[in-house]
């Protein structure tokens, strides 16, 4: 057995034991789950392998207490994943961090789909506690925007023009690929810009996912909320357009450049798996653009 395949139990204990530390700190057992699901559902090139498990490998040994084997005596009780789907369902409510309760929650649900033995009230209660602190969030997260919390989708109007389906939403967020401005702070507060379209790419893959798992009650106001991130991901100051990052350093996701590397931010995995997935819906003529275009926020990755 390869590292690899040890990634998906070892992602759901990540996930679970680091919600004591916040809800971001779920990317790094959810970038475990994406190593394994990129590497079960897509026909990896070795050195593609070797570069998820190098980073994955990474993260363990930051948080080595993270990931140490939960309480095998405990009773798991396959009942207790509707409290799981419950925080995906107070999740949709309103948008709130760029979908991540979305983004995090439907990896670990995917897990425990198929690791039933896993659902045990020390693996909910953790992933329960990162779903309720994903519906926090600061009002000015956008920049322009003084308080989006009190936005809706009437405020969208026909700036971003609406759609209705998975297949149409993963479009739409490869679209807006076509403005990719790297994070930075401006008179004091940070504005991730970038790492926002990044966020379009993973919540339209989870939405899709929990398509996939038949919880369309979820999905439907989902892909509200995601237009209207959309639009909130549009309002970028001019003064940091010529900082645009205009040609990728490599045009395909499996570029030895890109795997070679070393990563310290959980989205260098959690992006790629998003976006081979959703890509797998293009037509072979826009794939290829979707795909390059893609690669710039690989680029910038870290």
């Amino acid at each position: 057995m390869r590292l690899l395949d040890s990634y998906l139990e070892l992602g759901i204990t990540g996930m679970a034991r680091a919600a004591v530390a916040g809800w971001f700190d779920g990317h790094y057992g959810a970038a475990l789950l994406a190593g394994y699901f990129m590497d079960r559902e897509h026909d990896l090139p070795e050195h593609v392998k070797e570069g998820i498990e190098r980073t994955c490998e990474s993260f363990r040994k930051q948080k080595p207490e993270w990931f140490v084997p939960l309480d095998q005596d405990e009773q798991a009780d396959p009942s207790l994943l509707q409290h799981v789907i419950d925080g995906l369902q107070q999740n949709v409510k309103q948008l709130r961090t760029s979908g991540h309760g979305l983004a995090l929650g439907v990896l670990a649900l995917k897990a425990l789909r198929e690791r039933p033995d896993m659902i045990t009230p020390t693996v909910v209660n953790g992933l329960v506690k990162i779903l309720q602190a994903t519906t926090a969030d600061r009002i000015d997260r956008y920049w322009g925007i003084e308080n989006y919390h009190g936005m809706t989708i009437d405020d969208v109007r026909d700036e971003v023009a609406p759609y209705h389906t998975t297949a149409e939403m993963a479009e739409r967020a490869f679209d807006e690929l076509h403005l990719v401005i790297p994070p930075r702070d401006i008179n004091g507060v940070r504005y991730h810009l970038a790492s926002e379209v990044v966020h379009n790419i993973t919540h339209a893959h989870a939405l899709t996912d929990l398509e996939r798992f038949g919880y369309e009650d979820i999905v439907k106001p989902g892909i509200v909320n995601h237009r209207l991130q959309i639009y909130l991901n549009r309002h970028v100051p001019p003064f940091v357009l010529e900082e645009e990052v205009k040609e990728p350093a490599f045009e395909e996701i499996f570029s030895p450049l890109y795997w070679d590397r070393l990563y310290s931010d959980p989205h260098a995995l959690k992006l790629p798996y998003a976006a081979l997935d959703l890509l797998k819906r293009f037509p072979p003529e826009k794939r290829a653009l979707a795909e390059r275009n893609l690669c710039k926020l690989l680029t910038i990755t870290d």
